[in-house]
């Protein structure tokens, strides 16, 4: 399954994150609606990648977008973690968990989107960087569910 297709795929899942309570499932028209900018959240993480316990830039976009949700945000957890809040009363609590970390890997992909970073690695060696491993995919996922449930 390529990227695009597993976005598309969480989109039309995202019904099921709401399917105990038929009131507050996203329509159609929300799950649509959330695509473009899901989209390019993740054209552009994958774009600008940042390796582990670096990713300042990183976890200060998806704190801006948790934030702009109505999430209570919480930087610097750990180092460059966020921890987002998004209280509605009693009851269950959802946790959603993504990496934001990138690899040292020289991107070869030739996608319009691909990662021309490179950066020094805390030994002092110059590396390319991209997102390789899938993380560039967990964070639109988050905020897209992050989304999903601030709006129901």
């Amino acid at each position: 399954m390529n990227r695009s297709t597993a976005l598309i795929a969480f989109l039309l899942y995202g019904n099921a994150l709401f399917a105990a309570d038929a009131w507050r499932a996203p329509t159609q028209q929300q799950l649509d609606a959330l695509y473009p900018p899901i989209r390019a959240l993740y054209e552009d993480l994958h774009r600008n990648p940042e390796l582990s316990l670096h990713e300042e830039k990183t976890a200060a976009k998806m704190g801006d977008q948790l934030r702009q949700l109505g999430f209570q945000v919480t930087t610097h957890v750990g180092g460059t973690g966020v921890v987002a809040v998004l209280k509605n009363g009693t009851g269950p609590t959802v946790m959603v968990r993504a990496e934001l970390d990138a690899l040292p890997v020289l991107e070869k992909t030739g996608l319009s989107y691909a990662s021309h970073v490179t950066t020094r690695m805390d030994q002092g060696i110059e590396v390319p960087v991209m997102h390789a491993c899938g993380h560039d995919l967990h964070m639109p996922v988050a905020i897209g569910t992050a989304t999903l449930l601030a709006q129901n």
